[in-house]
């Protein structure tokens, strides 16, 4: 459900639920300490062109799949500060 980036200016981590997705993102404070943050939920859709896009704007329906990808979001986030934890203590 996750795909893996490494590539500077990306996020680490991308999660999706059908034409859902979430965003996650590493940054570093000024102290050089990693904290995470995340995009909106992002819904994406064709337009009567065929040309794709997205937009934060969901039908009642994908509500309850937007709550799902945030619950995993928090999960993933914890996951990897956790680890950024484990790894400072080395």
């Amino acid at each position: 459900m996750s795909n893996q980036t490494s590539t500077q200016n990306e996020p680490i981590t991308r999660l999706k639920d059908g034409l859902l997705q979430i965003a996650i993102w590493k940054n570093e404070s000024e102290k050089g300490r990693p904290f995470y943050s995340t995009s909106a939920v992002q819904r994406s859709y064709k337009d009567d062109n065929g040309n794709y896009h997205e937009t934060t704007s969901l039908s009642g329906s994908q509500l309850l799949q937007a709550s799902r990808l945030y619950a995993l979001a928090y999960d993933q986030v914890r996951e990897l500060e956790e680890a950024d934890y484990q790894a400072s203590k080395q």
